[in-house]
């Protein structure tokens, strides 16, 4: 990955990966800057070991370096169609690294605990949907991710105090978990674009697998 030219914001190390032209970075910093980032020119090594790596939305094996690192590095694509970072990426990343809510303001939110409470979930994200002008297409969509994000957190990440998984290993055995295990939904709708948060308190998720399968293709 290319670093130079490369822009510095505090902790962070902006830089463009091989699919980018250098001079993207430059070009990224007004973006940026709306999120909440306060970028400066920065000569030399960072002021700190964390690394924000713009690319142009295709994962490859190159980027699993960059998620192995500790701390791992930040991807963020370059979707917008000038070429440079989406402003509402920008803005979701200030607020990731300033500590900030990461939904906006009036998220609706929902204890999950059962199978029921997701499927109940998932139809109201749904619904909000469609009643905020998306398609049935977008809702089915928005449904599904719910559900994913959901079975993951509610069955694959609550562990015991040896670290064993309590659930994973029969999920269609269990239908309700214990009360300490639930997690939370929320979701909002905003400026087109559906918002969905799953948190759980085990904190299990690690870029480490991510790593691996991006390893693995080619």
């Amino acid at each position: 990955m290319s670093t130079a030219p490369h822009l510095e914001a505090g902790g962070l190390l902006l830089i463009a990966d091989e699919s980018l032209s250098p001079a993207l970075v430059e070009q990224a910093a007004p973006v940026l800057a709306q999120g909440g980032l306060a970028l400066c020119q920065g000569p030399g090594s960072p002021s700190g070991p964390r690394r924000l790596v713009l690319f142009d939305g295709k994962l490859t094996p190159t980027h699993a370096e960059a998620l192995r690192g500790e701390p791992p590095a930040l991807l963020l694509a370059t979707r917008a169609s000038d070429g440079r970072p989406s402003t509402w990426e920008a803005r979701l990343l200030g607020d990731l690294l300033r500590g900030a809510p990461l939904l906006p303001a009036g998220a609706s939110r929902h204890r999950l605990q059962s199978v029921a409470d997701i499927s109940a979930a998932g139809g109201a994200a749904a619904r909000a949907v469609t009643q905020a002008g998306g398609s049935r297409t977008a809702a089915a969509l928005v449904a599904d991710v719910v559900h994913e994000l959901a079975a993951n957190a509610m069955w694959d990440a609550p562990v015991d105090s040896r670290g064993q998984h309590r659930y994973a290993h029969r999920r269609s055995e269990v239908r309700e978990v214990a009360p300490e295990d639930a997690c939370e939904l929320a979701y909002a709708v905003e400026e087109g674009r559906m918002w969905l948060e799953v948190v759980d308190r085990f904190g299990g998720l690690r870029p480490g697998p991510f790593a691996r399968a991006l390893g693995g293709w080619g």
